[in-house]
């Protein structure tokens, strides 16, 4: 079975998740960096491996994809090691929602709306302080949201075995946790902020931590 090949920056949230699966399924892999501050995402080369310009892509044996949670279900799936999604259908149903929240209502106002701003504003652009506290209360409710879908016992969202769900979800709270809205909000949704605190000790998180 031939090595597979992750197309995107370790900085990207979802380009981290995948490189997690990885390594939690113990999958030797190449990654090719494609740096974003170049426009390399939208190069004719990229835009065959996903029409959209976006990260990460993913190919093993010839067979390419995009978008993130079917090439992590495809690492779940394709390669030996411990599974990465509960066996028990409701844990299972857990963790997907979890996913979709992340996705649909998560990412975007905790990295794009606390992160991105108060860590790349420029000395001659005014930050948005409004527009900021705003995202503060959606990713907020996104997360107590989380929280009320994470099913005991821990360490774990769904259980005592890591998930899809929790990869992908400890990518976008390492970046939040680095602003101090971030850390102030970390404090309002405790079972997040011990979930995430444990996870640190995890090979593949360690291995993983973006530099920017």
């Amino acid at each position: 079975m031939g090595k597979p090949t992750v197309y995107g920056p370790r900085y990207s949230v979802y380009t981290r998740a995948v490189l997690m699966a990885l390594i939690e399924k113990k999958v030797a892999h190449d990654q090719v960096h494609i740096e974003m501050d170049d426009n390399e995402h939208r190069a004719p080369e990229h835009l065959k491996r996903h029409p959209f310009g976006m990260l990460p892509a993913f190919e093993h044996n010839g067979f390419m994809i995009y978008e993130t949670v079917p090439i992590l279900n495809y690492v779940d799936d394709a390669f030996p090691g411990t599974r990465l999604m509960p066996g028990d259908i409701h844990r299972r149903t857990r963790a997907a929602q979890i996913l979709s929240v992340i996705n649909s209502y998560a990412y975007r106002p905790l990295v794009w709306g606390i992160f991105v701003p108060r860590t790349f504003f420029k000395e001659d652009r005014v930050v948005d302080e409004a527009a900021i506290a705003d995202v503060v209360k959606t990713g907020e409710h996104a997360l107590r949201a989380i929280e009320d879908l994470m099913v005991n016992p821990d360490p774990y969202l769904v259980g005592r075995e890591i998930s899809l769900a929790d990869l992908l979800l400890e990518c976008v709270v390492h970046y939040l946790a680095t602003t101090v809205e971030g850390k102030a909000m970390l404090k309002r949704v405790p079972k997040i902020a011990a979930w995430h605190a444990a996870l640190q000790a995890r090979s593949s998180v360690k291995e993983t931590v973006p530099v920017l």
